[in-house]
């Protein structure tokens, strides 16, 4: 995948690990809408140094239009605007939310979560197993919510 649309969570996740540049190993390109930086800036200080030094970050606009009217509605503005990103520009998108997931699939958007991402960076070799695990046993530890089936499942594919 060259770019992808991203929502808050797995930033902040990776963020307080010190664990933004893998997004940036896995992608060219990482479109954050102005809502998610909002989102994301709220609790993040020194934002604006880290978009300099990751320059795989694209801070982009989001046109107002029915969909996301339609979408706002229903999520918080920085899953609303990176769902309807997402959909105008064609690309997947990094949500871990399960009302953003299955609004996203709903609308044939290609959706991938921190799991995803991770086992992504393991298979280009990018990660070892088990510092994956390591990453993803850390977000957990943090609060990350993430069910058991999908988190041994995730172990087992590190397994393989």
């Amino acid at each position: 995948m060259r770019a992808i649309v991203s929502d808050t969570t797995a930033l902040i996740v990776l963020a307080a690990q010190d664990r933004l540049e893998l997004l940036g190993a896995c992608f060219e390109q990482v479109l954050l809408p102005q809502a998610v930086y909002r989102e994301w800036q709220a609790g993040e200080a020194g934002l604006d140094q880290t978009l300099e030094r990751l320059a795989f970050f694209q801070l982009v606009a989001v046109d107002d239009g029915d969909l996301l009217d339609e979408l706002r509605a229903m999520l918080d503005p920085g899953e609303a605007e990176a769902l309807t990103l997402a959909r105008q520009r064609g690309l997947p998108l990094l949500v871990d939310e399960k009302k953003g997931r299955t609004l996203a699939r709903m609308m044939g958007i290609p959706v991938l979560g921190l799991v995803g991402v991770l086992l992504l960076a393991v298979q280009r070799g990018i990660l070892d197993p088990p510092t994956a695990r390591a990453i993803l046993d850390a977000a957990r530890d943090r609060g990350f919510r993430l069910s058991d089936a999908l988190y041994q499942a995730f172990v087992g594919q590190l397994s393989e």
